[in-house]
């Protein structure tokens, strides 16, 4: 086998370090909840623009997730983040309170509009210091709309688009990392008298597209049909179901660099979700999981096991809440076909005085994945067929607002996977053994500190 062909052997399992990560988004901690990217916003007849522009500096530890050893030490860089942001909506709930008309009128009953919707584009330009040539740029947009909100039945039509360009692999290869993922939905809502029973049944149509060719292998689409109920029996208690079936389809270039097959992916949960008090609530489901591939290989390629999570959240006071819980589920993976996590995670979050505001995030899990081959089912890619790491995840955010406009802001971010899972990248000499790399773990930090101003 040609060394090209273990690098992109290898490329791919490291990808899994990065492309596994839950919560995995390297974005601006001001933008992951939109309750911190919106200000006042303009209003403009019915509808609401939250417009805003951050510049940042940071710094990254380990850029290309490597191993940090004598023989191949992890690249560090400065970075420069520049990020312009427009969210728009129909006129939120705050503003009704503050006095002003629903509006009423042709097309709404009972002061509930026909539509209503969410939505927001978002574009940040990078600069690394180290690698000025991989300057690039990621967009995301997104969109939410709701057809007879309120009503007994509705329907929801979603829409959310990205592409990352964040290294999620060593830098073997001039590759850019581009990574374009699309999810359009749609679900139809019934909904009794006082929304005692809720039923939401829907179809998601999703795209995940590679645009260097090292990584086309794992483009795939996914067909997501999903069912949902609510039986609200109390007040602030209910019962809850979903089950979802997802057709995967890769689509990539035959003979891929590791092995990925198409599949059927089936979770079933049922549970409650109910306040025991004001303050204090939980959610608790139980269910089943199932993934079936298709191709043959010498090793099992299946998945069946228990799906479960339990949360509390706790409203400390009007300004602060702590959210902590545990989760074993199983997602699609781009080696092995298939990983299953065990993961416990808490976040907190705070306001101060009303102007400074402060998150943190953590989770600890184990990560299992499906047996790591070649396409032929039965070599192992790297020191064994079977991979299992711990992760260690955590966040810090704070953001001070000088105004309602004004904030500046700092982001630290540690991510770490501990793993003996050892990849090959050469074939060995004829008496030799083989040739491996560093062990799949990585230590990586992340610094930001960052002014932006919002609307």
């Amino acid at each position: 086998m040609r060394i090209e062909r273990w690098l992109g052997l290898w490329v791919m399992v490291a990808a899994v370090a990065a492309t596994t990560l839950p919560g995995n988004a390297q974005a601006q901690g001001w933008l992951e909840d939109r309750q911190r990217t919106e200000g006042p916003g303009f209003r403009i007849g019915d509808f609401e623009l939250h417009p805003g522009l951050g510049v940042e500096i940071g710094y990254d530890s380990n850029l290309y997730y490597a191993d940090d050893d004598a023989t191949r030490p992890a690249v560090d860089s400065g970075i420069l983040r520049a990020t312009a942001h427009l969210m728009f909506a129909t006129r939120g709930q705050q503003r009704r309170q503050e006095g002003e008309s629903s509006g009423g009128g042709e097309g709404t009953t009972a002061g509930q509009p026909s539509v209503t919707f969410r939505g927001g584009v978002a574009g940040s330009f990078y600069t690394f210091f180290n690698d000025i040539d991989r300057s690039n740029m990621e967009l995301d947009a997104s969109l939410a709309l709701n057809i007879l909100p309120g009503r007994p039945f509705s329907v929801s039509l979603t829409e959310q688009f990205g592409r990352s360009i964040r290294p999620f692999a060593e830098n073997f290869a001039p590759v850019s990392y581009a990574r374009i993922q699309n999810d359009a939905g749609v679900a139809f809502n019934f909904n009794t008298t006082g929304q005692v029973l809720q039923i939401s049944a829907g179809y998601n149509f999703r795209l995940d597209f590679f645009e260097d060719e090292l990584f086309q292998y794992g483009n795939r689409f996914q067909h997501v049909i999903s069912l949902k109920e609510t039986f609200r029996f109390l007040p602030q208690t209910a019962l809850i179901h979903d089950t979802s079936f997802i057709v995967l389809d890769y689509f990539g270039p035959a003979g891929g660099s590791s092995l990925v097959n198409d599949g059927f992916l089936l979770r079933s949960r049922i549970g409650l979700n109910g306040a025991f008090t004001r303050e204090f609530s939980v959610l608790a489901t139980v269910g089943y999981a199932a993934g079936f591939y298709s191709g043959t290989a010498t090793y099992e390629q299946e998945y069946e096991s228990v799906a479960a999570q339990v949360e509390a959240r706790w409203q400390i006071s009007e300004q602060s809440r702590l959210t902590f819980g545990y989760d074993r589920d199983f997602q699609p993976s781009f080696v092995g076909n298939f990983y299953r996590r065990d993961r416990g995670y808490a976040a907190f979050q705070t306001v101060v005085d009303g102007s400074f505001l402060l998150g943190l995030d953590a989770s600890f899990g184990y990560y299992e994945f499906g047996a790591i081959v070649e396409p032929d089912g039965m070599t192992p890619v790297g020191s064994s067929v079977q991979r299992g790491d711990y992760r260690l995840i955590g966040s810090v955010f704070g953001e001070y607002r000088f105004t309602n406009w004004l904030g500046l802001n700092a982001t630290l971010r540690y991510t770490g996977s501990f793993t003996d899972y050892e990849y090959e990248v050469d074939d060995p000499s004829p008496g030799t053994p083989p040739s491996f790399l560093d062990p799949a773990g990585f230590n990586k930090f992340e610094a930001w500190l960052g002014v932006r101003v919002f609307y």
